[in-house]
């Protein structure tokens, strides 16, 4: 047979040429080293810092270990279900948030999205409404066991609460002044009925990113929100004024009943004084008439007599008195 060099045709190795003899000898530790491997493989296991593990044996659950290193009963008999406890989970409503590198993008365009955000208010209007649920799990075993999808399940119970309280109220509350409540009563609402399914999750919070009217009547709906604004300015400037000039005309009659209230206790009060005082003088007067008389004339006299610039004492007995005066012009002007 020519020989080929390098390309030479190898020497088929037959089964009963192998050294079965000495291969024997390594199977033992082969195996055992295998089986170790394998124990250890499926006898330890580790639980992150943020998760907790649920322990099933023959497919029944046994217990829930917090994090750390743990061992369990390797081959299977012991299966280990883990879950992030420590983590927020977001479910979103009416948008969905569009992961691209580095950035986001929020997308308002599926067709689960614009049948989720469309709702109808109490006063029959429509609204797009987008929101937020914030939940954590709290029981595993729960989560794990008791319902079959825990994320349909929340989606579906918070669009039924959410729905259910957009259609008690009007569009006002809804784009107003009810945000908050309708963000907490949610909350409560939903956290009730998962505790009711004994979902395990407790619901952190729920958060109303936006309310708008659709877009086919949206400029109508902001022409309309526009004019109701510039209406309640005018009744609050109103209302300003008529609160500003309502109390002062107030003041100002309370202060004219004051006066004039104060002005006839007084001129009660002084003209009581004055009949008391006449009374007093009449009851003088009776008890001795020439000396009061007297008195009361000199006590004229002294209020009078201070007040004349000139004083003319004259006799009875004197006639012809007008020569006597010698009025002058400046006199005569005073």
């Amino acid at each position: 047979m020519p020989d080929y060099g390098q390309y030479k045709r190898p020497q088929e190795v037959r089964f009963e040429d192998i050294p079965w003899g000495s291969i024997k000898k390594f199977i033992p530790p082969i195996l055992v080293i295998v089986f170790v491997i394998i124990t250890g493989y499926t006898a330890f296991y580790t639980v992150k810092a943020n998760e907790e593990a649920v322990i099933l044996r023959f497919g029944s659950f046994k217990e829930t270990v917090g994090p750390g290193l743990h061992t369990k009963i390797p081959y299977g008999i012991d299966r280990i279900l883990k879950g992030e406890v420590k983590r927020i989970y977001n479910e979103e409503f009416g948008f969905r948030t569009e992961q691209r590198g580095s950035s986001s993008m929020i997308g308002y365009e599926y067709p689960s999205v614009k049948e989720e955000k469309l709702m109808l208010t109490g006063d029959l209007n429509c609204a797009e409404v987008h929101w937020v649920i914030r939940y954590k799990i709290k029981e595993l075993e729960e989560f794990f066991f008791n319902v079959k999808n825990v994320g349909e399940t929340i989606r579906g119970v918070s669009q039924a609460v959410m729905r259910t309280l957009i259609g008690d109220r009007s569009i006002d509350e809804v784009l107003t002044i009810g945000r908050t409540e309708i963000e907490q009563k949610s909350k409560e609402d939903i956290q009730g009925i998962l505790d009711s399914y004994k979902c395990g999750i407790d619901i952190q919070t729920v958060l109303l990113k936006g309310v708008n009217p659709p877009e086919p009547v949206k400029d109508a709906f902001n022409a309309v929100n526009q004019a109701i604004q510039i209406r309640d300015r005018i009744i609050n400037e109103a209302e300003g004024q008529k609160n500003k000039i309502l109390p002062a005309a107030e003041g100002k009659k309370q202060q004219v009943i004051k006066e004039a209230e104060g002005y006839r206790i007084r001129r009660v009060n002084e003209a009581t004084g004055d009949v008391k005082a006449f009374q007093a003088v009449y009851e003088e007067y009776i008890k001795a008439e020439d000396v009061t008389r007297r008195r009361l004339f000199l006590e004229t006299m002294s209020k009078v007599i201070p007040k004349c610039e000139k004083l003319y004492i004259i006799d009875n007995d004197i006639k012809g008195l007008l020569p006597m005066f010698e009025f002058s012009a400046e006199g005569v002007k005073k």
